[in-house]
C-alpha cells in the first residue's frame, strides 16, 4: 500500500478528449497540485483520490477481484477545517466534471422541481463519466437538503428519497461499473448526526472521514502555505505560531496570515517584511472559531503571580503542561496523562488563580463552567451544555475545562432537590448533571489533550464516584499561607508601589496569621486606597506607601478563618 499511496501524489485520469486506461503507467503526471491549495488534510486527500483514481489505475486488478468502487464519501468535522476547499482542489487535479449542490441551490418553490435539479445533475455527471473523465457530485451541508424522514417537512422527504434512488442507480449497469472513470458523490456537514441514517450505509456513503481542528504540525503546514508568498523576517518562527493556535482551523489560520500582512503594511504603509510581533498582534485578533463565544478569555496570569504554594504549582504543572509539553516522553514512558485534577481548600486561597495560571502557562483554551450555567428551568439544557461544552473541548484540545466550585455541579447522589431520597423520575437535577460528568469524563479516555480542572472549598461534598484515579486522578490541598508564603503574597501585590523605609514586610507577614491570599490582596488595596485618601486631603502628589497605612488597613480587616477551621480542611487532605 506504501507504493499506493506515493502513486496517488503524482498522477491523474486522462483528459476528456482521451480514452480511459487501465495501467497506472500509461496515465499522465498532474498538472495542478492539492497540496498547492490545501495543507494537513492526509486522510480526506488519499480518501478522494481513491475514489477517483483507483478506479483508473487498479482497473484490471478489480475486474479480476470482482471488485466494486465504493460510491460516496462523507466528510465531517466542523466549521472552516477545509471540506469545501479539499473536494474542490482534487476535482482540480483530476480534471474532474463537478457538480455542486446545495440546500439553496436545489431547494425550489414548487413540488417536483427540486427533485429535478437532483436528476439532472446525476444525468449530467453520468454523461461525463461515459465519456471518460471523472465526476464529481458534491453536496455541500447535506444536513440542510436531507435531515431525518422523522420531520413533518414533505419536501425534505422526497428529496432525501429521490437521492437515495439516484445514488442506489449509480454504477449498476455492467457498463457503468466496469467504466475506469465514475460517477463519485461527496458530501460534507458539521452536523453528521443531522442526516438521514439510510444515507450512512454501505453502497451509498461508504465511508465517512472526519474533518477535525489540526494539529500543530497540520497548522504549521497551513501557515506555511498561507505564508508562502510573503516576504517575512527572520523573525518570525511559524512553530512557535502553530503553538498558540490551539483550537484554530484552517479558516482561522488563513485569516491570522491575512491579519498579520495587514498589519505588516499599516506600520510603514508600503512593503515590508512580516515580522514575529505582527503576529503576535494578529493572534490578539483573530480567534478560534470553533469555540467562540463559549471559552473564556485566558487572563495573562503567571506562577510567579501567585505567592507561595510551590508543591501545589509544581503538582500542577506536571498534570497539565507537561503533557502538552513533553507528551512524546509521556507516551514513550507509557505514562497516561491525568484527567482530572481537583484543588480544595478554604476560600480565597487561589484555587480559581492556580486554574488561570495554568492555562495561561500551557497556552490551552480554557471553558470555564459553574452552577450557575449549568442549572436551567427547562428540563435537559444543563445537561445538553455540558456535552457540548466536552465536544468543544475535545476539539480546541489542548483545553482545560474548569468548573468553579464544583460541589454545586458534582454534589453527593441520595439526596433530592427537596431533601428527600431522589430516584426514578424523581432524580434531581444535579444527579443528572453528575451522571453526565462522569459519562463525559470517561469518554475523555479516549481524547488527548483535554484536562477537567475543578475546586471547591466543600470536598466532602463532592460525590465519591468522582474521587477515583481515572476522573478525578490528582487531588490538591491548596491551604491558607503560611509565613514565608504571607511575605511571597505580600512581595507580588507591592511590586508595583513605592514603600516607605519604615515598611517592614515581614512584620506585616507576622501580624496577619490566619490570612488567605485573597485578604492579604485586600490588605495591599487598603493600604494603598489610605495613602490615596490622606494625599487628597492633604492636596500632596505623595504616591509612597508608608507604615502608618498599613497599620491603619490591618486595624480594618480580619482573618475570616480560625485555625479550627484550617486544621478542618487540613483533615480532608489526610484522609485522602
Amino acid at each position: 500500500m506504501g507504493r499506493f499511496n506515493d502513486d496517488l501524489r503524482s498522477s491523474s485520469p486522462q483528459k476528456k478528449d482521451q480514452q480511459p486506461q487501465s495501467s497506472y503507467e500509461n496515465m499522465e503526471s498532474t498538472e495542478i497540485n492539492a497540496e498547492s491549495v490545501v495543507a494537513g488534510m492526509v486522510a480526506p486527500l488519499q480518501a478522494l483520490r481513491e475514489l477517483l483514481l483507483w478506479p483508473v489505475m487498479y482497473a484490471r486488478e478489480a475486474a479480476s477481484l470482482g471488485l466494486r468502487w465504493p460510491k460516496g464519501l462523507l466528510l465531517y468535522g466542523p466549521p472552516g477545517t477545509g471540506k469545501t476547499t479539499v473536494v474542490h482542489a482534487v476535482a482540480r487535479e483530476c480534471n474532474a466534471h463537478f457538480t455542486s449542490l446545495s440546500g439553496a441551490s436545489v431547494h425550489k418553490a414548487y413540488a417536483g422541481e427540486s427533485e429535478k435539479v437532483l436528476r439532472e445533475a446525476f444525468s449530467k455527471a453520468a454523461s461525463e463519466a461515459a465519456s471518460g473523465r471523472p465526476a464529481i457530485i458534491f453536496i455541500d451541508e447535506i444536513d440542510t437538503m436531507c435531515p431525518p424522514r422523522d420531520s413533518r417537512r414533505q419536501q425534505e422527504t422526497r428529496l432525501v428519497a429521490q437521492l437515495l434512488t439516484l445514488m442506489d442507480g449509480i454504477g449498476n449497469s455492467k457498463a457503468a461499473s466496469s467504466s475506469t472513470s465514475r460517477v463519485v458523490i461527496v458530501a460534507a456537514t458539521n452536523r453528521v448526526n443531522a442526516i438521514d441514517p439510510a444515507l450512512r450505509r454501505p453502497g451509498r456513503f461508504d465511508r465517512e472521514i472526519a474533518v477535525p481542528p489540526p494539529n500543530v504540525q497540520d497548522r504549521h503546514d497551513i501557515l506555511l502555505l498561507h505564508s508562502r508568498k510573503f516576504p517575512l523576517d527572520k523573525t518570525v518562527n511559524l512553530v512557535a505560531v502553530a503553538k498558540m493556535c490551539n483550537g484554530y482551523v484552517g479558516a482561522d489560520l488563513q485569516a491570522l496570515c491575512r491579519e498579520a500582512a495587514m498589519t505588516a503594511l499599516s506600520h510603514n504603509q508600503g512593503v515590508r517584511p512580516v515580522e514575529m510581533k505582527d503576529f503576535e498582534e494578529a493572534h490578539k485578533n483573530v480567534g478560534a472559531s470553533i469555540v467562540r463565544g463559549s471559552a473564556a478569555e485566558v487572563p495573562e496570569v503567571s506562577w510567579d503571580d501567585i505567592g507561595g504554594l510551590h508543591e501545589v504549582k509544581k503538582r500542577l504543572q506536571q498534570a497539565v503542561e507537561w503533557p502538552i509539553k513533553h507528551g512524546d516522553a509521556l507516551a514513550r514512558l507509557g505514562i497516561r496523562a491525568a484527567r482530572g485534577v481537583l484543588l480544595h481548600g478554604p476560600p480565597g486561597c487561589s484555587k480559581t488563580t492556580l486554574a488561570k495560571a495554568a492555562a495561561h502557562s500551557s497556552q490551552a483554551t480554557l471553558f470555564s463552567l459553574s452552577g450557575a450555567d449549568l442549572y436551567s428551568m427547562y428540563v435537559g439544557e444543563g445537561e445538553a451544555l455540558l456535552r457540548d461544552t466536552f465536544r468543544q473541548a475535545r476539539l480546541a484540545a489542548p483545553s482545560i475545562i474548569f468548573f468553579d466550585e464544583a460541589d454545586a455541579v458534582a454534589s453527593r447522589r441520595g439526596i433530592g432537590e427537596s431533601g428527600s431520597s431522589g430516584s426514578g423520575s424523581d432524580t434531581s437535577v444535579g444527579e443528572k448533571l453528575l451522571s453526565t460528568l462522569l459519562t463525559e469524563m470517561d469518554g475523555l479516555e479516549l481524547a488527548q489533550g483535554v484536562l477537567v480542572l475543578a475546586a471547591t472549598n466543600r470536598p466532602q461534598a463532592i460525590d465519591a464516584a468522582l474521587m477515583r484515579p481515572g476522573r478525578f486522578d490528582s487531588v490538591l490541598y491548596v491551604p491558607p499561607p503560611d509565613k514565608e508564603s504571607r511575605l511571597e503574597i505580600l512581595r507580588v501585590h507591592t511590586r508595583r508601589t513605592t514603600l516607605a523605609n519604615d515598611v517592614g514586610l515581614e512584620v506585616v507577614a507576622d501580624s496577619t496569621e490566619c490570612f488567605t491570599g485573597a485578604e492579604l490582596a485586600g490588605l495591599c488595596r487598603e493600604a494603598v486606597m489610605a495613602a490615596l485618601r490622606e494625599s487628597l486631603a492633604s492636596n500632596t502628589d505623595s504616591n509612597v506607601i508608608c507604615k502608618r497605612h498599613f497599620d491603619s488597613a490591618r486595624n480594618g480587616t480580619r482573618a475570616s478563618l480560625s485555625p479550627l477551621q484550617i486544621a478542618g480542611y487540613a483533615d480532608f487532605k489526610a484522609r485522602n
